[in-house]
Formats: structure tokens, sequence, C-alpha cells
């Protein structure tokens, strides 16, 4: 079944929307919320990974589940967007990754703004290799699935 050109736009374009309020909503919230929400996280994940996964030490342990958390949401929004913009649109390759570059931007922007949060270049750069790799999943796909179709 084939999906028509518009119906693909609006999924789409949807998706990058939920994806975005997700995103910049937590971002929005005061640095304690922020922090209850990853000590969620992290007693979910230590349930499912092994026992010394984790140093127990916290800090470093937050680190990384903060980390981890907006790779994979930038993931998910660059391969949203490549698949938009790239795969339904027909345009460049670079738009995806401009705009997920922009909105990493925004993301370190609007953390200036919340309750004892900041904004860091290196979380820009996190967020955009995350928008590089949903992208470059993207890219993958497709050129896999063009090839089994020549086949």
């Amino acid at each position: 079944m084939t999906i028509n050109k518009k119906t693909q736009i609006i999924i789409l374009g949807i998706l990058i929307v939920v994806t975005l309020t997700f995103i910049w909503g937590n971002s929005v919230l005061p640095a304690t919320k922020s922090k209850q929400i990853s000590d969620t996280v992290k007693e979910v994940l230590e349930e499912i990974l092994p026992e010394d996964f984790f140093d127990g030490t916290g800090t470093d342990d937050d680190t990384l589940i903060r980390k981890l958390a907006h790779y994979t949401e930038f993931t998910a929004l660059g391969a949203e967007l490549a698949l938009l913009l790239w795969h339904v649109l027909d345009l460049s390759l670079t738009t995806p990754l401009l705009l997920g570059l922009m909105a990493a931007v925004t993301d370190e922007t609007i953390q200036i703004f919340s309750l004892g949060r900041g904004s860091s270049v290196r979380d820009v750069w996190i967020d955009f290799g995350g928008v590089v790799t949903g992208t470059v999943v993207i890219l993958l796909v497709r050129k896999w699935r063009d090839r089994r179709r020549k086949v």
C-alpha cells in the first residue's frame, strides 16, 4: 500500500511538531523537575541494564542519561526531517541537517531562560550528532531499498 504524498507530508509534519514539542517542552522545565525525570529514567534503566552499568557516583550517571536522551530525541528528529524534506519533498540532503541544527540551537537557547538550567555548545554538537545520525539512517535505508528494487 502506497501512501500519497499529501498524507505523507501531513503525517511527517505532525511527527516533527510532536517531537519538537517534546524536546523543547523538556527544555522549558526547571532543573529540579528535569533531574526528577532523569532519576526516574535511571531507575528504569537500572532494572534493565547490567548491575554494574552505572558507576554509582550519580553525577556522571545523570550526565550520561541526559546526553543520551538528547542524542536519541534529535536522532528521531533528524530521521523525521530527512524523510519529509529529502525523501518526500526531494529537497537537498543539507536541508534537514540545517533545520536540525537550528532546532538544536533553539533548544539550548530555551534552556538559558529555564530556572537552574544553562546552555552548552557541547550539547548543541550532541544534538546535531543525533540529527546527522537520523539523517544518515534514512539515507542508508533509502539506498538499501533502491538497491533491492533493482534486483
